[in-house]
């Protein structure tokens, strides 16, 4: 996997979080399933990427506190404007340099952000600082190869459209110059296959589940 140039995602990020504000999109509509992971124990809850907050503010209102970091500061100001709770700490910065204590973390969730970290620090990182019984959850993009990953993802297309016919009023997720700012992040983007998710998750921590899901998208969830 390529290093990456964190301050290239930095910029790309800080344009996304000018963009129009949708109200479904490949992310957004998963989070009530990820919340379902989220146990009504929690005490801290620590979300990586947080973007404008919106997941966030769903953690701050099942747990005690939410540790929100993102890279881009211009998603941070948003995510405080737009989605603020008196439980939730918003923090700038790369979560590759913020130190936790460890088994100090009920809770690590993060949304297509995944790809843009060392995946095997990630793991070891969850395995470190969750608390026992803690839940890692991640929904990120994958590349498809196999032929499940074929069918399942070209059988999103018209779902796609009919969502964001229903949901955002159109029939394309992004106007122009949403499209135009996403297309230059994505050129620099590279993610793994599942079968590669699998192999690594089997390596660090091989109770994980790990689901295919419909819009170009997997989940993984495991307890400690």
């Amino acid at each position: 996997m390529k290093m990456e140039d964190y301050n290239v995602v930095k910029n790309d990020f800080n344009k996304i979080s000018q963009l129009d504000e949708l109200k479904w999109n490949h992310n957004n509509c998963y989070f009530k399933y990820l919340m379902k992971f989220v146990p009504s124990t929690a005490e801290t809850c620590l979300e990586i990427g947080c973007g404008k907050g919106e997941l966030s503010f769903m953690l701050s209102n099942k747990s005690k506190k939410v540790i929100a970091v993102d890279l881009a500061d211009k998603m941070i100001e948003r995510a405080k404007i737009l989605h603020s709770n008196k439980n939730i700490d918003y923090i700038y910065g790369n979560i590759l340099d913020i130190k936790f204590e460890n088994n100090s973390l009920d809770v690590i969730i993060t949304t297509a952000t995944a790809h843009h970290l060392p995946y095997e620090w990630l793991l070891c990182f969850a395995k470190d600082k969750l608390k026992k019984g803690g839940k890692l959850i991640i929904l990120d993009l994958a590349k498809a190869k196999s032929l499940s990953d074929y069918i399942i993802w070209s059988g999103a297309f018209i779902p796609n459209i009919v969502m964001n016919l229903i949901k955002n009023g159109r029939l394309q997720k992004d106007d122009v110059h949403s499209k135009e700012v996403w297309e230059r992040h994505c050129e620099h983007d590279t993610y793994m296959t599942i079968e590669e998710i699998k192999s690594l998750a089997q390596k660090h921590i091989p109770t994980a589940k790990v689901k295919r899901k419909l819009f170009w998208r997997y989940s993984l969830v495991w307890q400690k």
